[in-house]
């Protein structure tokens, strides 16, 4: 029998076999879903992936550059309020709002994100706070605009012809495949921000503020840069979110709104691309059982209550969130070794006369 834990190559064919079952059991997963599940399943599954997708932005914020906020409830409503007001008011066609919903949120969340260039830590996540408190108030004030406390309602959002869909009867389904065609797009932009140069400079900006602008960092840039990806990402989730609900109001953009998007990032975990995914779908499901347990035992509170004892068990058991903790577990079973770092040119071969020490090519780390 072969010691544990076994050793894969990263890119290996081995590895490669192993993602690519991952990823057809998720592909098998997602057809099932969109062809068995019922209507309520289908919602409730496509809310999660709704939350999930202001979750990746947040996490690309907080969890890999390191700067708080407490308000991207607002981002996430501006992204709403802006697709209402364009499909009621100016009678866009709902599809075609994304990107104004998009460009908006990125250019609010680069102007909210400019404190961050002299706050830090709870000063900042101060500034996030007072505009995730103030949004709401407002919508209020604005009522000619944002329809005040009624809000704006009867959007409508019918599958395209080209998705082969029926009207009002595959409705759930439809927002289920946009829902995570919007997710994937998202997470993949994601990881290849991550892999780049630009997500080198988000984690040494996060690490170490210094050290990342002696090397060269525009640590303004990337800040502000960041802030607007990330608010984005929320306006994008708030827009499905309103076409899916037919309506928004002041009462679904709130402070508990962004309390539930940090809750969901740390239960998935922070700094991990799965983290937003997995942390989502256990916030969405997990509240929606605490909220059946307290309705089937007729007791005020009770819901909120197990829901909370829920979330302070996760953190004692995974305080690197879910995904953190499934990593832990498999690096006892499997390592994955990353591939050596190629080397520029081979190191010079010594003189036979030189009397110099010869330069040796130190073994890279898989570790590393």
């Amino acid at each position: 029998m072969a010691a544990l834990p076994l050793n894969l190559k990263q890119g290996s064919a081995v590895h490669r076999a192993i993602q690519a079952v991952v990823v057809l059991a998720l592909v098998l997963f997602a057809l099932r879903a969109a062809t068995t599940w019922n209507r309520s399943g289908l919602s409730l599954l496509t809310d999660a992936l709704i939350i999930a997708i202001a979750v990746t932005g947040l996490n690309l914020l907080v969890g890999f550059t390191g700067q708080i906020s407490i308000g991207h409830s607002a981002f996430f409503g501006i992204g709403a309020y802006t697709t209402a007001i364009l499909v009621d008011t100016y009678g866009w066609s709902p599809g075609w709002t994304f990107f104004p919903s998009v460009a908006v949120c990125f250019v609010v969340g680069v102007v909210v994100g400019l404190p961050a260039l002299r706050l830090k830590g709870i000063y900042l996540a101060l500034v996030t706070l007072a505009l995730a408190v103030a949004f709401p108030s407002l919508l209020n004030r604005y009522e000619s605009v944002t329809g005040g406390a009624e809000g704006i309602k009867g959007l409508r959002y019918l599958p395209p012809s080209w998705t082969g869909l029926e009207g009002r009867s595959d409705l759930a389904v439809w927002f289920f495949w946009l829902a995570l065609g919007l997710l994937l797009i998202t997470s993949l932009m994601a990881r290849n921000l991550l892999r780049s140069r630009v997500g080198r400079s988000m984690i040494a900006t996060r690490d170490n503020e210094t050290a990342a602008e002696v090397m060269g960092v525009n640590i303004a840039l990337v800040k502000t840069g960041v802030f607007g990806v990330s608010a984005a990402m929320a306006g994008l989730a708030g827009s499905v979110f309103a076409l899916k609900l037919t309506l928004v109001d002041p009462t679904l953009f709130t402070l508990i709104l962004s309390i539930e998007l940090l809750v969901g990032m740390v239960i998935g975990g922070a700094a991990l691309l799965w983290g937003p995914i997995v942390g989502s779908l256990v916030l969405v499901y997990g509240r929606d059982l605490a909220k059946s347990i307290g309705e089937d035992n007729n007791i005020d509170g009770l819901g909120g209550i197990m829901f909370g004892v829920l979330l302070i068990v996760l953190m004692f058991a995974a305080p690197q969130g879910l995904v953190g903790l499934w990593r832990r577990l498999r690096i006892k079973v499997v390592r994955i070794l990353p591939k050596p770092p190629v080397s520029a040119a081979p190191p010079p071969t010594p003189s036979v006369d030189s009397h110099e020490p010869a330069l040796v090519a130190a073994p890279a780390d898989p570790d590393q």
